[in-house]
């Protein structure tokens, strides 16, 4: 059951009026009525917590605020730039790679290694093993490259 005065009670707590500096009424009122005497109770205490938690809050400077945004700023800024560098170097690594293949290739750069591989026969697994350096070269410049 809610008594109409509760909001009267309320108001006396959230001003900080109660129970020194309110009417003897409402102060007769609550020692009569049981919700309003939980309410002032439990509001009471409520709001003394509140009080010293406010008391207690460090707030830092504005000014050193702002600084540790703008180094947040500048460091996120700086990540960026990273990991675009990055990737920008493992493509170039790549097509730097795949571009010396096919000259090579075209002009007969791996004519030498006929001699060398003549007696091999390329099966699928060696032909793996020989490109897997081509192929991962870009993810590992990458990885030695990037701080993240």
């Amino acid at each position: 059951m809610n008594c109409e005065r509760e909001a009267e009670v309320w108001r006396a707590i959230e001003a900080r009026h109660w129970p020194e500096r309110c009417d003897e009424e409402l102060r007769a009122h609550v020692a009569s009525c049981e919700s309003c005497a939980d309410l002032a109770e439990v509001a009471s205490v409520m709001v003394d917590e509140n009080d010293e938690t406010v008391r207690a809050a460090h707030v830092p400077a504005s000014g050193m605020v702002w600084w540790r945004a703008q180094m947040r700023l500048r460091q996120d800024a700086a990540r960026t730039v990273r990991r675009t560098i990055s990737i920008v170097q493992a493509a170039a690594v790549f097509i730097a790679l795949a571009g010396a293949s096919i000259v090579l290739k075209v002009y007969g750069g791996f004519t030498w290694m006929s001699s060398v591989f003549s007696d091999v026969h390329f099966s699928l697994p060696l032909i793996v093993v020989l490109a897997a350096p081509l192929l991962l070269a870009p993810a590992v410049v990458y990885f030695a490259v990037s701080k993240d």
